[in-house]
């Protein structure tokens, strides 16, 4: 009987967490949701200016010590590095995109090469037995041109949906 109890009673703690952990999960949704509803435009103003009144008023970097220093570099000194650093990541950035778009252009120009070779000796049995473009057919025909036609102008004015479409677009 004792040991009946005590399971009755785990049994009953362990839904009482549940209960409770529910209870904060849902807590914690509704403590987001309204945190968020509350930063309107007009309060993220005022607390930016507040903070960056008692910014100035505290001056932080000076009690760091040696920001501002006579032996320390200056704070302006400091956002120049940044700056530089933030040139230099971005210089390298862009130049390994330049590498990796030549080796896919190289990449793609050795499979048109190898395209072509291939064309060349589908076309070339057949044109030393006499049957030449005949036989080769529809393989062989140029692409179509007009996949590359402009657009014909506009004639009226264009519906709603094209309108959007077209702003949208820019």
């Amino acid at each position: 009987m004792r040991f009946e109890q005590l399971r009755e009673e785990v049994a009953r703690a362990e839904r009482r967490v549940e209960t409770r952990l529910l209870r904060a999960k849902t807590n914690w949704r509704v403590l987001g949701t309204t945190w968020r509803e509350a930063w309107t435009p007009g309060r993220i103003l005022v607390v930016g200016l507040v903070g960056g009144l008692l910014v100035g008023r505290a001056r932080p970097l000076d009690k760091l010590g040696g920001l501002d220093a006579p032996g320390g570099l200056p704070l302006a000194r400091w956002v120049q590095l940044a700056t530089s650093l933030s040139g230099l990541v971005t210089a390298l950035r862009a130049r390994h995109a330049a590498e990796s778009a030549q080796a896919a252009a190289d990449d793609a120009g050795a499979v048109a090469e190898e395209a072509a070779d291939t064309v060349e000796q589908a076309a070339g049995p057949e044109a030393a037995m006499g049957q030449g473009e005949a036989a080769a057919g529809p393989a062989l025909r140029p692409a179509s041109d007009a996949r590359r036609r402009p657009e014909p102008p506009w004639v009226g004015e264009p519906r709603a949906a094209e309108a959007a479409t077209e702003l949208s677009e820019r």
